[in-house]
């Protein structure tokens, strides 16, 4: 990832950080890292991301990871899930996760970022 991408991506952070923000800098911050975020979604098979900038939230629609579906495997075989549970539930591959501070979100967009310096260059 180029140097200024992440410049960008911390300064971006620092202003969702911000408590008094303006929305249309916010809106200007978001739309300097769609680059990055379309990057980091792509690899990371996040279908769809939602920002609310009135209160900084953001909606991702993530792959369900393999700890969950264990989990409901074993509530299932524990006898504290029905069969018809554990089958609706292993039917969805994705599920909104809410980040309730986007600044907290593009902390794991950076650290991708710098897992993938020099491999991408947004």
């Amino acid at each position: 990832m180029a140097k200024d991408s992440l410049s960008r991506l911390e300064l971006t952070k620092k202003a969702f950080s911000l408590r008094k923000a303006k929305h249309e800098t916010l809106a200007l911050a978001f739309q300097q890292i769609k680059p990055i975020l379309e990057k980091y979604m792509k690899e990371n098979h996040i279908l769809e991301l939602e920002l609310n900038l009135k209160n900084k939230h953001v909606l991702a629609l993530e792959p369900i990871d393999n700890g969950e579906r264990d989990l409901w495997i074993r509530l299932w075989l524990d006898g504290d899930a029905s069969a018809k549970q554990l089958e609706e539930r292993m039917k969805h591959r994705f599920q909104w996760v809410e980040y309730l501070r986007f600044s907290g979100f593009l902390e794991n967009v950076e650290a991708w970022c710098k897992e993938k310096r020099g491999v991408y260059d947004a």
